[in-house]
C-alpha cells in the first residue's frame, strides 16, 4: 500500500478571513491550521504505508525513492525536468504511461522518452482549453490554489484516468529536496504538493509523491545543505544524471518552471478573460488590498481563481453594502499589517538588526545583477 499526504477540515465557518485572503493573494500561501473562514480549520496527515520504508533501505538515497515504487500499472506527470526525470529513471517499465504537455521542455522530454519502455503521452493545451479548465475545476476545490499549475495537473491527471490508471506518480517536492523554485517557507506543508493532490482528489486518483518522503527530506538538509549541493539548478541531480548517463537534454538542462504553465498567462486572450472575470465579479473588492511589497508572480491568476471560489463556496453574489464591508475591514487589514510592520522594524532596530526595505533591497538587487565580473 502506498501512502499519501490527507488533508481535513473541522470547525464551523463563521465567515470569510480576510487576513488569510490577503496572504493567499501576496504570498501564495497562508499558515496551517488556518483556512480562508474564521472559525474553520485544516489539518495535514499522511496515510498509508509510511514508516515501512525504514526497514528496507541501508541508505537515504537513492533507496528512499527506489523502495517506494509501486506494484502495478500507474501514470506519471513527467515534464522532463529535473524531479520527474528522477523519479521515471527509477520507476520505468513497459506498463507506465507518462503524461507530457507539450511546451519548452518537449525537447528534452522527448530526448529522454526514447530511452525508456513506458510510453509518452502528449497534451497540447491552447488558450481556449486553459480557460474552460479553469472554469470547471477551480470552484470545485476544497480551497483556492494560487498558482495555474494546479489547472495542468488536473488536464494531466484526467488524461491518465481515461487510459485506465487510478494511481498518479509525481517528483513533486524535489524543489525542497535539490533546490529549485520553492513557492515559500512552509511550500512543502502548505502548498506546492497540493497542486496534484486536490485535482487527483476531484478525479477520485491516488497520489504517490516519493520525493516529500521524510527520509529524502533530511538526507537533503544533512547531506546537501551543508555542502552548497541546494541551489535553483540542482546541482547534485546534474552530477548525478551524468553519473547515470542521462540524455545530455536532462543532465545539462537548466531549472525552468512547469513546461505545461510557462506562456499561457502570457496569452491576451487568457489575461483579458481573467481581468474582465474579476472586474465584472461582485467579489471584486479582492483587488483593494495594499501590498507592502512585491506579491508573488501570477497574482492575477489567483484573483481570478478566488474569485471563482467564493462565488461558489461563500456567495454566488453580494450586494453593494457587504461589499462596503468588506472594503472596510480591508481598511482595517491593511492598517493592521501596516502597524505590525512598523513594530516589527522597531524591535529589529533595538536588537541592532540592520534593515533593509524592499524598495533599496531591490535597487541593490537590480545594481548586483548590472555588475560584470572582472
Amino acid at each position: 500500500m502506498n501512502w499519501q499526504f490527507k488533508k481535513e477540515f473541522y470547525g464551523r465557518k463563521e465567515g470569510l478571513n480576510l487576513k488569510c485572503i490577503k496572504e493567499y493573494l501576496e504570498y501564495g500561501y497562508y499558515h496551517i491550521p488556518l483556512t480562508m473562514f474564521s472559525g474553520y480549520y485544516r489539518a495535514v496527515y499522511v496515510t498509508g504505508d509510511y514508516d515501512s520504508i525504514y526497514s528496507r533501505i541501508e541508505k537515504p538515497f537513492p533507496d528512499a525513492l527506489t523502495v517506494q515504487r509501486p506494484k502495478g500499472k500507474f501514470a506519471m506527470h513527467f515534464s522532463g525536468g529535473f524531479d520527474s526525470s528522477l523519479v521515471a529513471k527509477f520507476y520505468d517499465g513497459d506498463d507506465v504511461d507518462y503524461i507530457h504537455l507539450v511546451g519548452p521542455e518537449s525537447d528534452k522530454a522527448r530526448a529522454f522518452a526514447k530511452t525508456l519502455k513506458g510510453k509518452l503521452h502528449e497534451i497540447e493545451i491552447t488558450p481556449e482549453e486553459f480557460i474552460k479548465v479553469c472554469n470547471e475545476v477551480l470552484p470545485l476545490f476544497r480551497e483556492p490554489y494560487p498558482y495555474n499549475d494546479i489547472v495542468f495537473a488536473y488536464i494531466a491527471s484526467k488524461k491518465a484516468k481515461e487510459l485506465g490508471h487510478s494511481l498518479i506518480i509525481t517528483g513533486d517536492g524535489g524543489d525542497v529536496v535539490f533546490g529549485g523554485l520553492n513557492v515559500g517557507p512552509d511550500s512543502a506543508e502548505a502548498c506546492d504538493i497540493w497542486k496534484t493532490l486536490e485535482p487527483n482528489f476531484l478525479l477520485g486518483m491516488d497520489t504517490l509523491q516519493p520525493l516529500m518522503h521524510s527520509v529524502l527530506l533530511n538526507w537533503s538538509k544533512a547531506e546537501l545543505l551543508p555542502k552548497g549541493n541546494i541551489s535553483v539548478n540542482k546541482p547534485f541531480l546534474r552530477d548525478y544524471f551524468r553519473e547515470l548517463n542521462m540524455p545530455r537534454e536532462i543532465a545539462e538542462q537548466k531549472k525552468v518552471p512547469w513546461g505545461g504553465s510557462t506562456g499561457v498567462l502570457k496569452s491576451e486572450y487568457v489575461v483579458t478573460y481573467l481581468k474582465d472575470t474579476v472586474q465584472s465579479s461582485s467579489h471584486n473588492w479582492i483587488t483593494k488590498f495594499k501590498f507592502y511589497g512585491e506579491p508573488k508572480h501570477e497574482l492575477l491568476f489567483r484573483q481570478y481563481s478566488l474569485v471563482k471560489w467564493l462565488e461558489r463556496n461563500y456567495k454566488e453574489k453580494i450586494g453593494k453594502s457587504e461589499q462596503e464591508i468588506f472594503l472596510k475591514e480591508i481598511g482595517n487589514v491593511d492598517e493592521h499589517d501596516r502597524r505590525e510592520r512598523k513594530e516589527r522594524h522597531m524591535r529589529e532596530i533595538k536588537n541592532g538588526i540592520k534593515v533593509l526595505s524592499p524598495a533599496p533591497a531591490l535597487q541593490a538587487i537590480r545594481k548586483f545583477k548590472k555588475l560584470k565580473v572582472r
